[in-house]
């Protein structure tokens, strides 16, 4: 639920600020990256306003309130307090102002504005700086957006914003057409007895008849403390599918897919049945399904989408094939998916097109939705255009069985604010109406404006993923040991490794006084860890995938990998720890999918090459004082050098 997740505090902007006693600034301050730290934005929204009408010049406070509110989509109030920052003579300590800028702008629309803020900020970036390649990516995405067609003239394709018999000031989203019934979610019921402060929000799925006013499903099918959303059916009409979520923290929401049948009197049944662990991967998220019947393999399919490991990136697109209540390995889409965020699939059946959205592919602004066509092989994903698309949130996209109408879910200008000085907040249902014409021989419905998106940067040989850096926790796999193999898998040493994140944040920040550099840390490690850390694992999956391909045509591939340790301990345990990480790599491919190299790993057709080292040649200046756990432990410096990387492939 990644867009929920982004509105999820913001709703909550109009209950007003809380009743707090006087206080200094500073203090008001701290509560509020207190509570950032822990992405509860709603409350350090309200500490750092409060906190700036102590002191109105800070310009660190402007800077903290413009992260906030960009990330609540209030982004002319985010443009307002990133100008005062950029602007200002303080604006060298907040090197990602002119980045976030140009992105705010961009999401206005304010594509020559961005353009130029985005280039002001390459000026000062090295071209291996992760935000300079985004910024890249934004400058050929404003320069496409400048040049898209506008909407259509004749009103071929016509927006209409749903009145308040559908949407409310909270977030709408996800409806789907089914006979004369439209289903969708609302984002705004009361969680029961909640014990934060303030109080969170649930939502529940609703029905309209012919458009009328929406109604909560009947006889307690929504779940009273869960979020309940995203609908979708089988082909028959005999089961719905939909998710049910819970709060992990303040602002982050995960979710499982389960689904009812239809009893003898045509009713939803009583109880909820959660999909099998292959599908609900403990400790990811598995939300936004959608089925659709795939004429290719002649079966239904759910497509859904995860956070899971394998993916390309953030939240990916996947799809399963089903055999009746067995659900096959899921799949990553990797025709749809970038190393961003990829939501809200919907498989139209007539048309064979799976349309979703992305904030991966560059387009107009945030999330724009893009459609792709189901043929012996995936098509090339196409941007809608406008008016389907804006420079703001795109997403939830369904289209009804002629075509000639369907939903998408945006915050757009027109939508109901909770908070309208800030116009901030939330998604709203928009009817999307097309002329009635037949449908085009690619299944788009022919008045969609259909435009190719911003060159994005594809994976499609071995070599484009070298030197591919895969980072371990520290002294892992088996601490303390002097064994030069280990039994544990890369995948294995990853998932108890990625989830420490905050821990290091909170260690290497404690000692930190200045507010400023606790941001950059704080910043730098998130970075490592979702740029670094999650992108190697994922490239490992989509690496070996392009591997199988060139054994199974015959190729013979040798792969060579080094170790890397940082220069906490003695060279030769170094060495040791160094061989027990390419150990778990080699234990990687062995073990994937089932084990499928491992008759070519036995033949000779792949082969492995090791070349460990340790301290040796470590980079200089990484810490390697026992004593010092903050630098050499928890710093990226030393996180750094805890890693495997292959690094040729002959």
């Amino acid at each position: 639920m990644k867009i929920e997740r982004l509105a999820l505090a913001i709703f909550l902007l109009a209950f007003g600020a809380f009743t707090l006693s006087a206080q200094s600034a500073r203090a008001f301050e701290k509560a509020g990256d207190k509570a950032f730290a822990e992405k509860d934005y709603y409350t350090a929204f309200v500490h750092f306003r409060d906190a700036m009408e102590r002191s109105p010049d800070d310009v660190g406070l402007w800077y903290k309130y413009a992260e906030v509110t960009r990330r609540f989509n209030a982004f002319e109030e985010a443009e307002r307090y990133y100008s005062k920052v950029f602007t200002s003579k303080e604006t060298q300590l907040y090197p990602l102002a002119a980045f976030w800028l140009g992105q705010v702008k961009k999401n206005l629309g304010k594509y020559q504005d961005a353009l130029e803020l985005f280039g002001t900020f390459l000026k000062n970036s090295t071209e291996a700086d992760y935000h300079a390649q985004w910024a890249n990516e934004e400058l050929n995405s404003c320069r496409w957006a400048m040049e898209a067609p506008a909407e259509p003239a004749d009103k071929s394709v016509r927006i209409e914003h749903l009145d308040k018999k559908i949407n409310t000031p909270f977030s709408e989203f996800g409806a789907v057409q089914v006979g004369n019934m439209t289903y969708y979610s609302s984002f705004r019921f009361e969680y029961p007895n909640d014990n934060k402060k303030p109080e969170r929000k649930l939502s529940k799925l609703l029905t309209s008849e012919n458009m009328a006013k929406g109604k909560v499903m009947s006889r307690d099918f929504n779940d009273e403390k869960k979020l309940t959303a995203h609908s979708t059916f089988s082909a028959d009409g005999s089961r719905i599918y939909y998710t049910l979520c819970e709060y992990v923290n303040a602002s982050e929401i995960r979710c499982e897919i389960v689904y009812r049948d239809k009893d003898k009197r045509d009713r939803w049944g009583k109880t909820a049945i959660k999909l099998p662990e292959v599908i609900n991967k403990k400790g990811f998220t598995a939300t936004q399904p959608t089925i659709g019947f795939d004429s290719v393999s002649q079966k239904e399919v759910l497509f859904f989408v995860s956070d899971r490991p394998g993916g390309k990136g953030k939240l990916d697109i996947w799809y399963c094939e089903m055999e009746k209540d067995k659900f096959l390995e899921p799949k990553n889409l990797e025709a749809a998916n970038t190393p961003e965020n990829d939501i809200s699939p919907y498989f139209h059946v007539a048309s064979q097109m799976l349309f979703f959205s992305a904030d991966g592919r560059g387009g107009l602004g945030g999330f724009d939705v893009y459609g792709m066509k189901r043929n012996e092989a995936w098509g090339e994903p196409h941007n809608l255009g406008k008016p389907v698309n804006s420079s703001y949130h795109d997403i939830y996209y369904s289209l009804d069985d002629s075509a000639n109408g369907g939903f998408v879910s945006s915050n757009r200008p027109g939508s109901f604010y909770l908070d309208p000085d800030n116009k901030a907040c939330c998604h709203d249902i928009y009817r999307v109406v097309y002329k009635d014409k037949p449908e085009s021989p690619d299944g788009i419905p022919p008045t969609i404006t259909v435009e190719t998106s911003p060159t994005v940067k594809t994976y499609e040989k071995l070599e484009d993923f070298l030197p591919l850096a895969l980072y371990f926790d520290n002294d892992e796999p088996d601490k303390r040991t002097n064994r030069t193999t280990t039994k544990k898998s890369y995948e294995e040493t990853y998932v108890k490794y990625f989830p420490r994140k905050g821990e290091f944040v909170q260690q290497y920040t404690k000692p930190i006084d200045n507010e400023a550099e606790v941001d950059e840390a704080t910043l730098n490690i998130n970075d490592f860890f979702e740029t670094e850390v999650k992108k190697g694992f994922d490239h490992l999956s989509l690496f070996s995938a392009i591997l199988l391909q060139r054994l199974e045509r015959g190729d013979r591939v040798e792969i060579v990998i080094k170790g890397y340790t940082s220069p906490r301990a003695k060279t030769d345990y170094n060495e040791f720890l160094a061989q027990r990480r390419i150990s778990s790599l080699r234990n990687q491919f062995e073990r994937w999918r089932g084990g499928v190299f491992e008759n070519y790993i036995k033949y000779g057709k792949l082969v492995i090459t090791e070349a460990p080292f340790g301290e040796s040649q470590a980079a200089s200046g990484i810490s390697d004082d026992l004593f010092d756990e903050r630098n050499s432990i928890y710093s990226v410096g030393a996180s750094r050098e805890r890693r495997v990387e292959i690094i040729e492939v002959k």
